[in-house]
């Protein structure tokens, strides 16, 4: 046999493996002698050789596109549909793999504002994301500054309370991603299509139902994270003003209070308060229904809700999963989660260190733990669709040649690789939670 036929016999049996395979690892084992014996030699336009050996090339030249921002730029055979279901998915991969940095990235700079306002140094706060070890050096810092604060504050006796926060879907955008996809929502269907949740948005007539307004803005509603300012029933923490019902314990009507209140508060208030909250609230602020809503109106608007949202999971009816999957992922860098209520109270002795520590808590901690309970479990919900429709996708790539299939395994194990750092990430946040409620697990 002459050696051009025993090196097509030998990439057409190799191409039969990777198709049994489709995986880079073995296309770069069996790939690797027969391009620098054949031809390829491993260089630029290997990928152009015809036939299985191309095949083998354009495998064994990976996939920088995912990295490089190139997807839309590539070209798959297979036809307009196999092409549009890979590079979807290629896209999908790429943009949770960005959000997953960015997520880190952000968790870094709130340790580390934490961590800056009780006094620790620019050197142990500072990091770069880095598949979640970035987050894990800084919170895992200032957590253990958080923890050896609490101890050394004990006789302030301070509780922490987090309520998980909520987070929305962008109806607009998943609209528009659906359609592009060639699944679009079908009219009336709205509504039905938002699981385990309910629709909200701007409404610039009269909210029928509950009007939220975001943390940090102007409240005069029910707080249920910590509200600065005054509260006039069920507040429990320290007050500037005139504290009515009790002061550490004792009744106390209308009397200054130098340690917990517990009732009402008329000024300077800074505690949890169940009632009417005048000031600012730390987590969202709810208000009765109301002609006017400033911000979020849940529950009915007598006009049609304009830039919705979606607090559960938005899963229109008669949808193509592999589009709704590709959406739900495109989406996600627009979906939003609430900053979740922490309730921070001293119940003992405060001193001018408690009163430090309390206050860093309040400013950092919501965001903190956002990611633990909200944005980071919203995250890895996501990269695992993507992850499970990998499978699906892998079999679609054998039929558009092996850059197809490089590509994809390449966003495998991109989706592989952002799981393993939500996870990190959700557990650094969750370290700081736990040192400052006192639960080394984080739960409140």
């Amino acid at each position: 046999m002459g050696y051009r036929s025993r090196c097509r016999r030998d990439s057409e049996m190799s191409v039969n493996r990777w198709k049994l395979f489709a995986m880079p690892v073995a296309l770069l084992g069996l790939a690797s002698p027969l391009l620098v014996n054949c031809g390829g030699k491993g260089i630029p336009g290997a990928d152009s050789l015809p036939g299985p050996a191309g095949d083998l090339a354009s495998a064994a030249s990976g996939c920088d596109e995912m990295k490089n921002g190139g997807i839309a730029n590539l070209k798959f055979d297979g036809g307009a549909e196999v092409e549009g279901k890979i590079k979807g998915f290629l896209e999908a991969a790429a943009s949770l793999d960005k959000l997953t940095v960015a997520m880190e990235a952000d968790l870094i700079a709130s340790c580390a504002k934490l961590g800056k306002d009780l006094g620790m140094s620019d050197a142990e706060l500072k990091a770069d994301p880095s598949g979640g070890k970035g987050a894990e050096k800084v919170c895992g810092a200032v957590s253990a500054k958080v923890n050896a604060a609490v101890k050394a504050n004990a006789e302030a006796k301070i509780t922490v309370q987090i309520d998980p926060p909520k987070c929305y879907a962008d109806i607009t955008a998943m609209q528009k991603c659906l359609g592009d996809c060639g699944s679009p929502v079908q009219p009336g269907k709205l509504e039905a299509s938002c699981e385990g949740g309910e629709i909200s948005g701007k409404c610039d007539a009269e909210c029928k139902g509950k009007c939220s307004v975001e943390a940090g803005a102007a409240c005069t509603g029910t707080c249920n994270a910590s509200c600065s300012g005054k509260c006039d029933v069920g507040f429990k923490g320290t007050c500037g003003g005139k504290c009515d019902g009790k002061c550490d314990g004792k009744d106390s009507k209308g009397a200054a209070c130098a340690g917990t209140c517990e009732g009402k508060c008329d000024a300077k208030a800074e505690g949890s308060c169940s009632g009417t909250c005048e000031g600012s609230c730390s987590g969202s602020c709810e208000v009765k229904a109301a002609a006017k809503c400033s911000g979020s109106c849940s529950g009915g608007c007598s006009a049609e809700i304009k830039e919705p949202k979606c607090s559960g999971e938005f899963k229109p009816p008669s949808v193509d999963p592999s589009c709704q999957m590709q959406c739900t992922a495109k989406t996600a860098g627009e979906a939003k989660c609430d900053a979740p209520n922490v309730r921070i109270v001293a119940n003992g002795k405060v001193n001018a260190d408690a009163q430090k520590l309390v206050a860093a808590l309040r400013t950092s901690l919501p965001a903190i733990a956002k990611v633990q309970l909200g944005s980071g479990k919203k995250l890895a919900a996501a990269v695992s669709g993507v992850g499970k429709a990998g499978v699906e996708v892998k079999d679609v790539a054998l039929k558009a040649g092996g850059k197809a299939v490089a590509c994809v395994a390449a966003a495998v194990d991109a989706s592989a690789s952002a799981t393993a750092s939500i996870d990190v990430n959700i557990k650094a946040s969750a370290s700081v939670s736990g040192s400052a409620s006192g639960s080394a697990s984080g739960g409140t």
